[in-house]
């Protein structure tokens, strides 16, 4: 098998993916109360096979975050383990199949920095405005700046995830106040802290996964529309400057959710055009 599975204590694991327990990739069997070695793997086989096929937004978001030919950690090697399953969907192309999308839905997340500049939500609220009189449904997050620019200009359906009740006395039958645990889990899994969060940033990252996937996050949205002062577009260029937008790039690029930074200026106008072209 061409992906390097390695020992967590006796190899260098520092670029490998983490997929051992408490991992949300760790095998839930144990060997001895669930069986042999054997048959705990070929139990994990139906069990993610399981978790693929319902889109579970947690173990997905986690499979999606190994980089190709990226090697896979666990307790087990050289000894067989759960990580030779995850090694074959991943060179079966599960992350393709996982990132294609059948139709557009309609649906972008509208968000980005709360110092983003003038001009730029003059712009934020035109781009609204416009995607309102295609029928897009606006995902945003209620905060000041760009959130609250997209909004404004959103004259159609909108769909406004709260990271808590009265998040800016944010009220209205468009505003859905409380992240869902899944939704915090899969904050957890992109975020460089993981677990680590304090409860508010945590409340913040969580509200994000719906921005990106949807009330049930399982129905990502066509396309991101952002501004952030380092002009990121993806996980591999997130920085401290990219901010709290950084964690919705991150996991819509790992979805295969193009991110239109409006930093890039009229590049940026040029792709959103391009999209929205090719797609009505």
């Amino acid at each position: 098998m061409s992906r390097p599975i390695l020992n967590i204590q006796s190899d260098d694991c520092r670029q490998a993916a983490y997929v051992a327990r408490p991992s949300p990739l760790g095998n839930p069997y144990a060997i001895g109360p669930d069986g042999s070695r054997e048959e705990v793997i070929e139990r994990y086989r139906h069990w993610l096979a399981a978790r693929i096929a319902e889109r579970d937004p947690v173990v997905c978001t986690a499979l999606l975050g190994i980089q190709p030919d990226q090697p896979l950690s666990c307790h087990c090697a050289p000894l067989p383990c759960h990580a030779t399953v995850i090694a074959e969907m991943l060179d079966g192309g599960v992350q393709e199949r996982l990132r294609a999308r059948a139709t557009p839905s309609l649906r972008y997340a509208g968000i980005g920095s709360r110092s983003t500049p003038d001009p730029v939500l003059q712009v934020m609220r035109k781009i609204a405005h416009r995607l309102s009189e295609l029928e897009y449904t606006l995902l945003s997050g209620g905060a000041s700046g760009a959130d609250s620019a997209f909004e404004a200009g959103c004259t159609g359906k909108k769909e406004i995830y709260l990271p808590w009740p009265g998040f800016r006395d944010q009220q209205g039958d468009f505003c859905i106040p409380l992240p869902s645990s899944e939704a915090f889990r899969v904050a957890e899994v992109v975020h460089p802290a993981g677990n680590r969060m304090n409860d508010k940033a945590r409340s913040l990252m969580a509200r994000n996964s719906h921005q990106v996937l949807g009330a049930d996050l399982r129905s990502p949205v066509d396309f991101v529309v952002c501004w952030t002062p380092d002009s990121c577009e993806s996980e591999s260029t997130r920085s401290r400057t990219t901010g709290g937008t950084g964690q919705a790039i991150a996991l819509a690029d790992r979805w295969g959710i193009p991110v239109i930074n409006l930093a890039h200026g009229k590049a940026a106008l040029g792709r959103l055009a391009s999209w929205i072209t090719s797609t009505h």
